[in-house]
């Protein structure tokens, strides 16, 4: 009967470890199939609003003493959505790299090819690549909040003496040696310590132990090392040869480990014999100080492996991204302040209308409303970012300068500081010009200047500021309606445009940029073409026309 019993167990046993090896086999499956469709192609993953925040901890914490592409420009040019387009990574350490070197334009050319050269052993060495982003999906992300951040949370423990708990260790040892000499003292001794180290252990547990989820990463990434090292990839050999230094210096965190429960309680019988050796002995809250120690003793190896790690999934982002685009170049850096590509296109748009210009001189750029001028514009400054973050262009051809970068385009009304649209326009604007100076060229882009106040002010104050862009270190593209300045500026800026057809009451836009001032205006025949009232349109084309031949407008 007793034999039966056991060979039911050891049935139930083995169909339980059978079907933990089956799930075990089909996750791991999915996820190879993940990571191979996934290449190359735009990530299909949400984002909650909060996130960025988390992502974007790295970049805030690395930001003073660097020129960094800030908030205005980022949000104009929408670079959370090229972020997310290029965001093929499966860690925290990644992501959060990633988004931190495309905030931080880089102005030495060796760093950018240093990224290139790994990005395109990526795109060349697919198998080893898929490898590479298996031990990192086993990494995974940080919930609540960044790596960055668990990490400065550890460390801002600051220094802890394991000497209290040593001596209490030593005294219940002591109280229960003294059982066989004294049983009435030692019985009361080690009731006493019984007491006090269970009351001490769970006063201090308690401070540390929301902290237990940071030393988890902790291990985590040193796990993430140990399997980096034995994927023995050749392509990638000094990386791991910094991965492997620096969890020499870290072997005296994960050594003994195990005394600190970091994933709950099991409920096992060895969990539990383990759980009341930590509460008499305070080993867990020893070896969390030790490890605490060694931590802040080697700050220095722990960011260098976060970077390290950073490093190689930003490369695998940057090969995905070069891959899942219709065409890409490597950008050509000369100390010219110019702008010369050939076929430029928005990455984000499906089916983009590319562009060429050549120009050494500021860009003037007229055009009706809805003929690509502002996507043009974007379209450039986009690209001046990637040229010097990921040393990847969305162009055949792209030569360029250095520079820092700034624009004045999506702006809105500030009613936090209750504030003007013009006031908000003209702030964004004196930023640029207050950024300027002749060790680095700035490049701008500005769409519509001062849209926000009158005709003729707006002329005369665009104009002026206009030409003191182009008159200092700096190369200025800017859009407008007001045809005037592209008189007035002639002699300082190249003037292009775009145009539109009109066929059968409808509005045919090429979105091919042309040089020259733009000779055409659609806004009435918009209105015409959704529907507006015909006398409406009718009165509204003669009163521009009258003001056109007479420069006077007509009083209603």
């Amino acid at each position: 009967m007793v034999k039966y019993y056991i060979a039911i167990i050891v049935v139930v046993f083995a169909i339980f470890l059978y079907n933990s090896i089956q799930f075990r086999k089909r996750e791991l499956e999915k996820l190879r199939k993940k990571i191979k469709e996934g290449f190359g192609t735009p990530p299909d993953r949400e984002y909650e609003a909060a996130e960025f925040d988390k992502i974007a901890a790295y970049y805030k914490k690395n930001a003073e003493n660097t020129f960094s592409i800030d908030d205005i420009t980022w949000n104009d040019l929408d670079m959370d959505s090229i972020f997310m387009l290029l965001n093929n990574t499966y860690s925290s350490a990644g992501e959060e790299y990633l988004y931190k070197i495309l905030r931080t334009p880089e102005f030495d050319e060796e760093v950018l090819k240093e990224r290139d050269k790994l990005a395109t052993y990526f795109q060349e060495n697919e198998e080893e690549t898929f490898r590479i982003q298996e031990v990192f999906a086993r990494l995974g992300r940080t919930k609540s909040i960044s790596l960055t951040e668990f990490i400065d949370r550890f460390l801002g423990l600051g220094k802890r003496s394991n000497l209290k708990h040593i001596i209490m260790d030593i005294l219940l040892a002591v109280s229960l040696v003294m059982l066989f000499v004294n049983p009435i003292a030692g019985m009361v001794m080690l009731i006493v310590m019984v007491f006090v180290n269970i009351g001490t252990y769970y006063k201090e547990k308690a401070e540390i132990e929301s902290y237990f989820t940071c030393l988890k990463y902790l291990m985590d990434m040193i796990n993430c090392g140990n399997a980096l090292i034995k994927l023995d990839i050749e392509g990638i050999s000094s990386y791991i040869d910094t991965v492997k230094s620096d969890l020499d210096k870290l072997k005296s965190i994960s050594k003994g480990i195990f005394w600190i429960s970091m994933n709950g309680n099991s409920g096992s019988l060895g969990e539990i014999i383990m759980e009341y050796i930590r509460m008499l002995f305070h080993a867990d809250i020893i070896k969390f100080n030790a490890v605490l120690g060694a931590t802040q003793s080697n700050l220095g190896t722990v960011e260098e492996l976060f970077t390290t790690f950073g490093k190689l999934e930003a490369g695998i982002a940057i090969a995905s991204f070069r891959k899942m685009l219709i065409y890409t170049c490597k950008p050509e850096f000369t100390k010219e302040l110019i702008v010369d590509t050939d076929e430029i296109y928005h990455p984000m748009i499906a089916n983009p209308v590319a562009n060429t210009i050549n120009e050494s001189r500021s860009v003037l750029i007229t055009g009706s409303n809805a003929s690509g001028k502002s996507t043009f514009l974007k379209t450039i400054a986009i690209n001046s970012i990637l040229a010097q973050t990921i040393y990847t262009c969305t162009a055949k051809s792209y030569k360029t300068c250095f520079y820092k970068l700034y624009t004045s385009m999506s702006l809105r009304d500030d009613l936090t500081n209750n504030e003007s649209y013009y006031m908000v326009e003209i702030k964004s604007i004196k930023r640029i010009l207050d950024s300027i100076n002749d060790e680095i060229p700035t490049l701008c882009f500005v769409d519509e200047v001062l849209r926000g106040t009158n005709t003729i002010e707006r002329i005369a104050a665009s104009s002026h500021i206009l030409k003191s862009l182009a008159d200092k270190n700096a190369l200025c593209f800017a859009a407008t309606h007001d045809i005037e300045l592209t008189n007035i500026l002639e002699n300082i800026y190249s003037n292009y445009h775009f145009t539109e057809d009109v066929k059968d009451d409808d509005v045919l836009f090429s979105y091919r940029l042309l040089s020259g001032r733009a000779t055409s205006r659609n806004a009435i025949k918009l209105l015409n073409i959704i529907g507006f009232d015909k006398e409406i349109v009718n009165e509204a084309e003669n009163m521009a026309s009258n003001f056109s031949r007479n420069g006077e407008w007509e009083v209603l």
